[in-house]
């Protein structure tokens, strides 16, 4: 993939919890990998009500081997956005954020990806 001249070896579209633990994993891979996300960094759980309680337990919820740390039982919305950004902090995950992905074209390792940000100029 090719943004700005810039070669990757991986392109994760989302930035997600999901997205992000697969950053996390080209890169120990010695992969180079980059997130689009059309929006902010999780923006799945951003949207979701600011006194939101996940019914889950902060060990399912952790990726890259990054402990989830809650004074809680139950972690809560802003405990899940900021533990998700530190963790993309902590391996400096490329983050391309408002960021759509129009158009992926080519095929095997020839692969050339069209990007747009909010304000309609296109990279590619």
């Amino acid at each position: 993939m090719t943004k700005d001249n810039q070669i990757f070896d991986v392109l994760v579209v989302g930035a997600g919890p999901t997205g992000l633990a697969c950053a996390i994993e080209a890169q120990r891979a010695g992969l180079r990998a980059v997130n689009v996300d059309k929006g902010c960094l999780v923006n799945s759980l951003y949207h979701y009500p600011s006194n939101m309680i996940f019914f889950t337990t902060p060990e399912l919820l952790e990726i890259g081997d990054i402990p989830f740390t809650t004074a809680n039982q139950k972690p809560n919305r802003q405990e899940a956005l900021e533990y998700y950004r530190k963790v993309a902090e902590h391996y400096r995950l490329d983050v391309r954020q408002y960021e759509r992905v129009d158009r992926v074209a080519g095929k095997d390792h020839d692969v050339q990806v069209t990007c747009s940000n909010s304000y309609g100029q296109r990279s590619g």
